[in-house]
């Protein structure tokens, strides 16, 4: 059985020795991967569920982190969702049926239980993630960094 992607992305340069590399331009893949497990948590706690869309309107480490953070627990980092990372006037935040949470308060909500990368993906799930987060996936996946 394939690893998921979510494994493949973070987990398994971490493991194989590259803790330390540059994921961004200010963060390693080490603290990448802790951020997104938390941020998945935090996401699922909202209600996001494997298969699920997830609005990702952000940029930079934000729109690494929220990726990343999709893949981990199975949902698709996309335009548009009923879950919404994006921007707001406070700075980035989620938008779910529960209300608007600031970004830093849903990753440190999620990190009592960090979310593991699934075992596996759903068939076409690599290429749905492919068709809107290349950009952050790629160069994850060859262990480079994003930017």
């Amino acid at each position: 059985m394939m690893a998921s992607l979510g494994f493949d992305l973070l987990d398994r340069h971490v493991i194989g020795g590259g803790a330390d590399d540059p994921a961004t331009s200010t963060l390693t893949f080490a603290r990448l991967l802790e951020r997104s497990s938390f941020l998945g948590s935090g996401l699922r706690m909202l209600g996001v569920q494997p298969g699920d869309e997830v609005g990702v309107q952000v940029a930079g480490d934000d729109r690494v982190v929220a990726v990343c953070a999709c893949i981990r627990i199975g949902a698709v980092p996309a335009p548009d969702g009923a879950v919404v990372v994006a921007d707001g006037d406070a700075g980035p935040e989620v938008r779910s049926a529960e209300g608007v949470h600031p970004l830093d308060l849903v990753r440190q909500a999620g990190s009592g239980d960090a979310a593991t990368a699934l075992a596996g993906d759903a068939d076409g799930f690599r290429d749905a993630v492919l068709a809107h987060a290349a950009d952050v996936v790629e160069p994850l996946l060859a262990r480079r960094p994003v930017g």
